[in-house]
Order: structure tokens, then sequence, then C-alpha cells
């Protein structure tokens, strides 16, 4: 990434500098996704404009994740 990035985000700074590729995002808490749930393309980007979302860049949407907890493991 640039100075800025696809929607005129500022640069990272910080801790998050030092990692490179697709992880360098401003946001730590945001799950990392390697596939797009809807056509399971690898170019995902953060989405800036929302917070812990993901872009597809081949699709175009725009897509967030969210863990609702664990199974027990007894499932009958």
């Amino acid at each position: 990434m640039g100075p800025e990035g696809a929607r005129g985000a500022a640069a990272v700074s910080g801790a998050n500098e030092s990692i490179g590729g697709k992880s360098a995002h401003p946001n730590p808490r945001r799950a990392t996704v390697m596939h797009c749930p809807y056509c399971a393309s690898e170019n995902l980007w953060p989405d800036t404009e929302t917070d812990n979302a993901w872009e597809c860049r081949d699709c175009r949407r725009v897509f967030s994740v969210k863990l609702h907890g664990q199974l027990s493991r007894d499932l009958g």
C-alpha cells in the first residue's frame, strides 16, 4: 500500500508498519479472511469505510465475518 489506500485512507503507522502485505491494516481487531465467501477470490482488502469489513476487488462486494461462539464438544 502506498501513502493512501484505495478510498483515500491515511497511511498505516505504528506497529503495523512492520507487518507486510494485506495484514498491515489500521484495525488490529479485524479478523483475517483468506477467501471471499461469494466468489472464493483471494483479492481481499480491508474496507476503509466500514469497521471490521473486507472488500473483494474481484466481485466488488464488501462483507464482514462475525464469530457468534463455539459449539460444545458433546453434540449428542
